[in-house]
């Protein structure tokens, strides 16, 4: 595979959308006000970007009643990352995320669907024909799975699957995938499908007493 021609029309797209905000992970609820009794809440969003070429996350909700819906025909505001039909659900208890045919180009990631999903505060991510390089990838993988990748013309980089961290109010934040590119000058960050749910933590309680799970790691190279 050669990357050049990608890596130089990623870079020039960056150029063209630096303008706009980059917001890697789904709005927080707003501060607890003090004696107050937190409220659960869920979030999710579509995908996003960070590094050269910056997209928000699309779409995104967020509810703490009942439930919200949001849906995205097609994102290919740049050449880092498409997708089509993306689709995203929040209520107090739960949240959910689908993104059908994404596409990393750089790294020959694609998949026909990638899904995250929370519920009470536990989640999980399914992945319906991913693969990266032609080699595919386990369509329920275990929390934190981190697959290192080497593509030609990018150098090392990272793939993580069924990523799952305690957020800083204590909420469980899943994100099926999270890939790292190491772009020339800045490294990028695409991350598709994410959902976000649970109870905030009170003024006692320690969103840290809730371990994340340990990353599986397995070897994958990639090459052309």
């Amino acid at each position: 595979m050669r990357y050049s021609h990608a890596v130089r029309g990623i870079v020039a797209a960056g150029l063209v959308t630096t303008g706009l905000v980059t917001a890697p992970a789904p709005a927080l609820a707003a501060a607890v006000p003090q004696g107050a009794v937190p409220q659960s809440e869920g979030s999710a969003y579509g995908l996003t970007a960070s590094g050269p070429v910056s997209v928000p996350p699309v779409p995104a909700v967020s509810s703490t009643t009942e439930t919200v819906r949001k849906s995205l025909l097609r994102e290919e505001s740049t050449d880092l990352v498409k997708a089509s039909a993306l689709d995203v659900s929040a209520s107090a208890a739960r949240a959910r995320s689908t993104v059908a045919k994404a596409a990393v180009p750089a790294a020959d990631l694609m998949a026909d669907a990638v899904t995250a999903k929370c519920h009470g505060g536990r989640g999980g991510a399914h992945l319906a024909r991913a693969v990266i390089a032609g080699k595919r990838l386990d369509a329920s993988p275990p929390p934190n799975t981190t697959i290192p990748v080497d593509v030609e013309g990018l150098g090392r980089t990272s793939l993580t699957l069924n990523k799952q961290e305690r957020m800083a109010d204590g909420r469980l934040a899943v994100t099926a995938m999270e890939l790292r590119l190491p772009l020339p000058g800045k490294p990028a960050t695409v991350r598709i499908a994410s959902a976000t749910c649970g109870k905030p933590s009170g003024p006692a309680e320690r969103p840290s007493d809730a371990p994340a799970p340990t990353p599986v790691e397995h070897d994958l190279p990639v090459t052309g």
